[in-house]
């Protein structure tokens, strides 16, 4: 059995330092964008909505679809992965499963950046991943990822590519 080796912590900003030389900035190496990946349990229980505080974009979604089937949604993790074209990233999700991320390409359209993301999660017994999504996304937007059953709810995976 595969042990996680990472962990999951609450996001934090991310701190750049440019070196000085000689008075001028150098200037820093193209940076490679990363994934932002929150972990969400969701699920259906009597009473009312009930949605955990570090899930700032998922309040106006429960109104729809699959989100309506629910109203209790917990973070159970948020860990952000440097991408690179052609270089898949793997992360342990809560349930034993792999998540696999490749960044297939990036592009500018209409000045704003553009993502083309292929999500991957391992099937229980086979090892194998299977093609779960390939999505074109923008910066900074979230897409997700859901339906995998969860100690008696289901996983939804929120992924914001962040340039």
């Amino acid at each position: 059995m595969k042990t996680q080796s990472t962990q999951w912590t609450t996001a934090l900003p991310a701190v750049v330092l440019v070196g000085v030389v000689g008075g001028s900035a150098q200037a820093a190496a193209p940076k490679s964008p990363a994934v932002e990946i929150s972990v969400i349990h969701a699920l259906r229980v009597d009473g009312g909505l009930s949605i955990d505080p570090g899930l700032r974009d998922l309040p106006q979604l429960t109104r729809e679809q699959p989100f309506v089937r629910y109203n209790v949604y917990k973070l159970l993790g948020r860990k952000e992965l440097v991408v690179e074209a052609g270089r898949p990233v793997t992360e342990w999700l809560v349930n034993g499963r792999a998540l696999q991320v490749t960044l297939l390409d990036a592009n500018e359209q209409d000045g704003h950046k553009r993502f083309h993301m292929r999500v991957t999660i391992d099937e229980p017994g086979k090892g194998a991943l299977i093609k779960l999504l390939e999505v074109t996304a923008s910066g900074n937007e979230p897409f997700f990822v859901g339906g995998q059953s969860y100690q008696g709810g289901t996983l939804f995976l929120e992924l914001i590519v962040r340039p």
